[in-house]
C-alpha cells in the first residue's frame, strides 16, 4: 500500500505528542503505529498543528470526522 504524503508528518507530529507526555521510548513506535491516522486527519483538518497542539477555534468534532471518513476509505483498500 502507498502511503500519503502526510503520514511522515503525521507519524513526527504524533511522536512529539508521545514525547511530550512523558512516553517511554520504547512504547512510542507501537504507539505512533496505531494513532498516525489520527494525527494526519487532526492536522488535515484544521483540529492540530504540525507541533501536536490543538488550535485555537479548531473543531474537534471536524477533526474526528476527518478521522472517520479516513479509515472508511482506508479500511476499503484493505479488502
Amino acid at each position: 500500500m502507498t502511503t500519503s504524503n502526510i503520514e511522515p508528518l503525521a507519524r513526527e507530529m504524533a511522536e512529539r505528542i508521545c514525547r511530550r507526555q512523558g512516553m517511554t521510548e520504547a512504547d512510542i513506535a507501537c504507539w505512533v503505529e496505531r494513532h498516525w491516522e489520527c494525527a494526519a486527519a487532526m492536522l488535515e483538518s484544521g483540529a492540530m498543528d504540525e507541533a501536536g497542539e490543538w488550535i485555537d477555534g479548531g473543531d474537534l468534532l471536524r477533526g474526528i470526522e476527518a478521522y472517520r471518513d479516513r479509515t472508511t476509505v482506508v479500511g476499503r483498500h484493505r479488502t
